[in-house]
Parts: structure tokens; sequence; C-alpha cells
């Protein structure tokens, strides 16, 4: 009887522990302005010089956590979270919690030259990732797709 119930505990440990590493709540729910949902993907425009905007709203289901928006390499970035802002180059780190919250945060970036004029010319689609974690298990990824919209002449 005692060999049965340590397998048990052993094989529900085992499974806690699974659990633990593979699950993924969001840390927040957010709404996106400027993003347009196409053909199954999430997508913000570019202009032809390489510069886009899109603003964020969230919602956060916990107290603090990560908030990380990952650029094609070479973008430069400019985001407006509060009254401060963040300038850079790649990834942007931002610790989001309830009390200190923006009702927006605004995210404007511009893609280096032959980034741009691979999405203009070759329609390629780099990617913007937007990560919220906090360990143990709160993880959230959305992918942002950069596309360039071509303007109709009447």
């Amino acid at each position: 009887m005692n060999k049965a119930l340590a397998i048990m505990a052993i094989i529900t440990i085992a499974l806690v522990a699974y659990a633990f590493q593979t699950a993924q709540l969001p840390p927040a729910t957010i709404e996106y302005k400027e993003v347009f949902y196409i053909n199954n993907q999430s997508v913000t425009f570019v202009t032809k010089d390489g510069y886009g905007l899109f603003t964020m709203h969230i919602k956060p289901k916990i107290s603090s956590f990560e908030l990380r928006i990952e650029f094609p390499e070479g973008t430069s970035y400019l985001v407006r979270y509060g009254d401060k802002n963040y300038r850079g180059k790649d990834v942007v780190k931002l610790d989001v919690s309830k009390e200190n919250l923006p009702p927006e945060v605004y995210v404007q970036f511009q893609l280096p030259e032959e980034v741009t004029r691979k999405i203009i010319y070759e329609g390629e689609s780099p990617e913007i990732r937007v990560i919220g974690e906090k360990a143990p298990f709160w993880h959230a990824e959305d992918v942002i797709y950069i596309k360039y919209r071509k303007e109709e002449k009447s």
C-alpha cells in the first residue's frame, strides 16, 4: 500500500511540475490601435521612409510584469509610457504595474533603409514581438507583421 501511495505522490509532483513549466497565462490583455487584422495576421503599416506607429491599451491581470517589445534588427524606436519617453534600438523593456499604468502606450519606430526597401519592393514582412512575462508561468507573446500599404492614385 505504501508503494502505491509513493508512486502516486511522485506522479502527482511530476504532473504539477510539468504544468508549471508549460502553463502560459497572459499577464495582461493588450488592445492595439493602428494594428489591423488582415489574412489571419496582426499587421501594422509603415511609410516609404520606414516610419510606423501604433498604440497599446494595457489591462493588467497581475500587479507587475515585464513588457518587452522586440523590433527588427537596426530599428530605432520611441516609446511613450506615461510621462516617460524611451528611445533606443531593437528592444525596449518596460516594467508595467497596475499602480502607475498610463491610459495609452505610444510606440513609434523607424526601420533601417535596407529593411524598408525589402518590405516595399520584395514584399517581406518582418515582425515586431510584444512579450509580457513574469515568473513562474505568466507569459504572452503577440506578433505584429510590418507591411507597406500601396496608395492607389485616382
